[in-house]
């Protein structure tokens, strides 16, 4: 196996580090069932990875027009919130030993997720795992969501590491994308979506977990 050389690694968050996208799926199908939004329901898989803004636009254009999707929006927002607060925030396998792996390594890291700010923030806290990032990159701070790889490079650039020498891990379609239109190594790990040939074939290595990527990663670097 030959050697792999990093100057840093890019974390997905939401299905990547934190076991959350099963909480958003139930929460939002149990939303949509109640306010009859079949569109919803039928597309909630296409949602995965994007920020705000590209949820609106996709729902935009797949709701009846005149859908109260503000209201519909808020109201999963608020049940999220809810859930995460009560049960508290949970961590994927693996993530801790990993982040910890980078950081006996020295090698630098960043998060780069489709989620807000408060919501990135209150999860990084609440779990512990705020210290090992030294860039924190969140939806409604870029332009352009997953899958423009404006994130990415953002990510990077605040790390001071170059792209095409960095790694970037990734659960979903949009996120992987992203990370390989930003020409960063591509790791993606699947969650709720399996990967697809053309995913597969952007990625630089797929792992069934995190442990998994530090094992790699251990004989590697």
């Amino acid at each position: 196996m030959s050697a792999l050389h990093l100057q840093g690694i890019v974390f997905d968050a939401d299905g990547t580090l934190f076991d959350t996208e099963r909480l958003a799926r139930t929460v939002w199908l149990s939303v949509a069932r109640e306010w009859k939004a079949t569109a919803v329901e039928e597309h909630y898989m296409e949602l995965i990875g994007r920020n705000r803004e590209g949820i609106v636009s996709l729902l935009k254009s797949v709701c009846p027009p005149d859908f109260p999707l503000d209201d519909f929006l808020q109201t999963c927002s608020q049940r999220s919130r809810e859930k995460l607060h009560g049960d508290g925030v949970p961590v994927k396998e693996g993530a801790r030993e990993i982040l910890a792996f980078c950081a006996q390594r020295k090698l630098p890291t960043a998060l780069a997720t489709s989620s807000g700010w408060a919501t990135t923030q209150y999860k990084l806290e609440n779990s512990g795992l705020g210290p090992y990032f030294q860039a924190v990159m969140t939806g409604d701070k870029v332009s352009h969501g997953k899958p423009h790889p404006e994130i990415y490079l953002t990510a990077c650039e605040a790390l001071g590491v170059d792209p095409t020498l960095s790694m970037a891990v990734e659960d979903s379609k949009n996120g992987v994308l992203s990370a390989h239109a930003a020409g960063m190594m591509t790791v993606m790990i699947p969650d709720l979506l399996p990967p697809t040939p053309e995913l597969e074939a952007l990625a630089f290595q797929k792992f069934d977990s995190l442990l998994a990527l530090k094992d790699y990663l251990e004989q590697v670097l």
